[in-house]
């Protein structure tokens, strides 16, 4: 059970409008030297994406081999990609103090991000301060059944697609469909 305040109950209220978002990084744990490699959002408005945004970051080390052969970006794709610094200005700048975020596993990509805003501000106790749903903690919660509750799985189920591209907006809008299609099951609202 996710106990972060920001949490929002999936099953609470169907959302329209919100912030999908989804990022790609170097490895599972920012505690242990893993860095954000991509940032990508769609901002959904009366359930049509709006606007988007992405943003390549430059983790300033060497991008692992198996995160070459999962994302398909290579060192030299990030070279001239803004640091940390310059991409969580852009990042902070785009999203709207109100904006709802929507993501699959939220709690790690809020992690990532927190500690990134801790890097950046060198204040500890700072953190994204917006609320978010996770449809990972969704599609559990409506299908007890399911083994697998992955990406990957939901968008074979929903018809969305056959793969994820382990690319951070493209990943962003195949998990606003997902979301739509939960969201769907969990209160008749298709649009």
């Amino acid at each position: 059970m996710n106990r972060d305040p920001r949490s929002l109950d999936p099953l609470a209220l169907p959302l329209h409008q919100y912030v999908m978002l989804d990022t790609e990084t170097t490895g599972l744990d920012p505690r242990t030297g893993a860095r954000l490699l991509e940032i990508g959002m769609a901002r959904v408005e009366n359930d049509h994406v709006a606007e988007v945004f992405d943003t390549l970051v430059n983790p300033m080390q060497p991008i692992p081999p198996v995160i070459t052969e999962l994302t398909g970006l290579t060192d030299s794709d990030v070279r001239t990609a803004p640091d940390l610094t310059g991409a969580m200005r852009r990042f902070e700048q785009w999203l709207e103090p109100d904006d709802v975020i929507i993501a699959h596993n939220a709690p790690f990509d809020m992690m990532f991000l927190d500690l990134a805003i801790r890097e950046v501000t060198g204040n500890k106790k700072r953190f994204l301060p917006h609320l978010y749903v996770d449809t990972l903690r969704m599609s559990r919660l409506l299908h007890l059944e399911r083994v697998h509750h992955s990406v990957v799985a939901l968008i074979r189920a929903y018809g969305i697609g056959e793969s994820e591209k382990h690319r951070a907006l493209s990943d962003a809008l195949q998990e606003e469909q997902v979301y739509r299609a939960l969201r769907g099951e969990a209160f008749g609202v298709y649009r």
